[in-house]
């Protein structure tokens, strides 16, 4: 695969008549890796894929309908992104991994944690859904109505597409309130790419699909938050956490440890939604860390 992924091998497998597209690289144990809401294998962890990859034999995949995946017209759910994992393991005989979700990609790695915990030996979710309801977020609200949600994506594609990326970057640190971090994450290159994800109608619809499956309350209550099961995971689970995350709350994760057999919590005080790429350097070291523990140390489920 091209720079900046050197050790990585770009893969697609045909699942139910769906192109999945991940990449694979490095050696040693398997490291299964989950990106967001919107986002991709190579987006979400653009700074961890190689640190990582240096220590075990990493998988990162795109979601259907997000990345290089394809993008059918279907109702775009956890359940169908849980399988989707499931089975990319599967094309790769992976009888057991390590696997790390962050935001949606959480809440995906929890399924599959709850669902086939005999798939997952260890479990790392960053800031992730589903541990508990999510802050009420102006912008989601408006995407979740018909037409208008439609609308709005159009009009973000025109603007990263003509706006100057230092523009967008002020915009963006002012609603995250972290406008040093976002200095730091958004080059103009990827503000480039998200435009190019954004100017395409199957992108556009895939997003809003499964927004909105995720944002109906039903879905929320009965299905997405999933905190009454957290004590079934028998897996040593790490959480990580940006104390400053405008979506879920780091008290989400103080109070999920809680319930959880094995459970550990690391809060970084200076990240917001997204510390794998706001700290990179010491959310690799942590989660190499967690992952090379010997089993009697991971078991303590220390804080």
């Amino acid at each position: 695969m091209a720079a900046p992924f050197p050790s990585f091998d770009s893969r697609t497998v045909a699942i139910d008549g769906v192109n999945i597209h991940y990449v694979c690289g490095g050696s040693g144990s398997p490291l299964v890796l989950v990106h967001g809401l919107g986002s991709s294998a190579a987006v979400e962890f653009y700074f961890n894929l190689e640190p990582l990859a240096a220590n075990h034999r990493v998988l990162a995949i795109d979601l259907p309908g997000f990345g290089h995946s394809d993008k059918p017209v279907l109702e775009y759910t956890i359940e169908l992104f849980v399988k989707a994992v499931r089975d990319v393991m599967a094309s790769e005989e992976l009888t057991r991994a390590a696997v790390m979700g962050v935001s949606m990609g959480g809440r995906v790695a929890l399924g599959l944690a709850l669902e086939w915990p005999e798939l997952v030996e260890r479990l790392v979710l960053v800031d992730a859904l589903g541990v508990g309801p999510p802050r009420r977020v102006l912008a989601y609200r408006i995407l979740l109505t018909k037409g208008l949600g439609e609308l709005t994506l159009s009009g973000t594609a025109r603007a990263l597409r003509r706006m100057n990326p230092a523009t967008i970057r002020r915009f963006w640190g002012w609603y995250l309130r972290r406008p040093g971090r976002v200095d730091t994450i958004l080059s103009d290159e990827r503000i480039a790419n998200h435009g190019t994800l954004l100017s395409t109608p199957e992108y556009r619809a895939a997003y809003l699909s499964a927004l909105r499956s995720i944002a109906r309350m039903g879905q929320l209550r009965d299905g997405i938050t999933v905190e009454g099961r957290l004590a079934e995971l028998p897996m040593p689970t790490l959480l990580i956490w940006g104390r400053h995350d405008h979506i879920f709350p780091a008290s989400h994760a103080e109070t999920a440890k809680l319930k959880m057999r094995n459970g550990r919590v690391e809060i970084f005080e200076n990240s917001g939604h997204t510390p794998q790429m706001e700290e990179p350097n010491r959310f690799n070291k942590l989660v190499l860390d967690f992952l090379s523990e010997p089993m009697s140390r991971r078991g303590e489920g220390v804080a």
